[in-house]
């Protein structure tokens, strides 16, 4: 499942994956054991988008992010977080 490989690649933090989908923490958790979102939903669709643009962003090397200081890396995350839920969703199939 790709979303199991960005939570087990990307070496961001639970809070960090969630404010990357505009989720709780609490959701991204659910994701992980569950499953995801319900199929064909806006968030589903919306999430696959996001998914596909972490694991490009683990394959090119841009994550998990090198060491860094808190201030940084929460800078660097909201930032990512702004970008990724600009992308419009996956269309309905």
């Amino acid at each position: 499942m790709d979303f199991a490989r960005v939570l087990a690649e990307s070496g961001l933090t639970k809070i960090e994956l969630a404010s990357m989908y505009g989720v709780s923490r609490q959701s991204v958790h659910g994701w992980a054991f569950v499953g995801p979102p319900r199929a064909n939903s806006l968030l589903a669709r919306q999430a696959e988008v996001i998914t596909q643009a972490l694991i490009v962003a683990v394959e090119r090397g841009l994550l998990p992010l090198e060491a860094m200081d808190k201030t940084a890396r929460r800078e660097r995350v909201t930032k990512m977080a702004a970008r990724l839920q600009g992308l419009k969703p996956a269309p309905v199939r």
